[in-house]
């Protein structure tokens, strides 16, 4: 029990060397192999890494999968799926807080797509954002909405009202996901922003845009199309 004991430890060293000098040249299942480290300290994860690899396809599936699926696994139990849940939460929170630290320019297209695909793009739940926008295309202030703070229109009208009296921004733009389906617009969508522009009008605020962020790309309703589509292996900007 010793001997195994020390082989997987010399195993655990060698795989954490290996990362650190080429993350990139691991395997899929080394990555999750090394990944269930932090989750299960003390066992040979190799044999977990492959399960779940062939139950969910990939490692982004691993994390976005329904805790209780992950449970499921032979290896795993309720208190290892809800630490990679938590884990997830923190990359999730990682990205979300470069984004806080970083000027978010409307003039810098690609920039601003970035952020918007941190925010929303690996997000499994409705999320919404809106942007206080200033004189120079400069994101001043954003506001983060839940799936419950989220109306057919596409936002509740007093939150809406209370940001712009808040951020007292020149422009105004807004942001939701579809999680795990196409950004392309639907015909509520559409309903959406045309209501937010109405109600800006009355407020001092232009309406700038409303981009969806969705498994193919991200799309813009004032262009009425993508602006940023994925298309197998690259990303297309216009």
């Amino acid at each position: 029990m010793k001997e195994e004991k020390n082989i997987h430890s010399g195993h655990r060293e060698r795989l954490t060397a290996s990362a650190m000098t080429s993350f990139d040249g691991l395997s899929e299942v080394q990555k999750v192999e090394l990944f269930l480290f932090y989750v299960l300290p003390r066992v040979d994860t190799n044999p977990l890494a492959h399960k779940l690899l062939d139950k969910f396809g990939n490692f982004a599936n691993i994390l976005d999968a329904d805790e209780k699926e992950l449970a499921k696994i032979d290896g795993l139990g309720k208190n290892s799926a809800a630490k990679i849940k938590i884990l997830h939460k923190f990359f999730e929170h990682y990205g979300q807080s470069k984004v806080k630290n970083t000027k978010l320019d409307l003039k810098q297209k690609e920039n601003f797509y970035d952020a918007l695909e941190v925010l929303l793009a690996t997000s499994q739940t409705e999320i919404l954002y809106i942007f206080a926008i200033d004189n120079n295309l400069c994101v001043t202030q954003y506001r983060k909405f839940e799936r419950n703070d989220i109306k057919a229109v596409g936002i509740d009208t007093f939150a809406l009202y209370d940001f712009v009296c808040s951020a007292k921004p020149m422009f105004l733009a807004v942001a939701h996901n579809h999680p795990g389906g196409t950004a392309r617009a639907s015909q509520d969508d559409h309903e959406a922003a045309k209501y937010i522009e109405s109600l800006l009008a009355n407020w001092d605020c232009e309406f700038l845009d409303s981009f969806i962020v969705g498994s193919d790309g991200i799309y813009s309703e004032y262009n009425d199309g993508f602006v940023r589509k994925k298309n197998s292996k690259i990303w297309v900007v216009k």
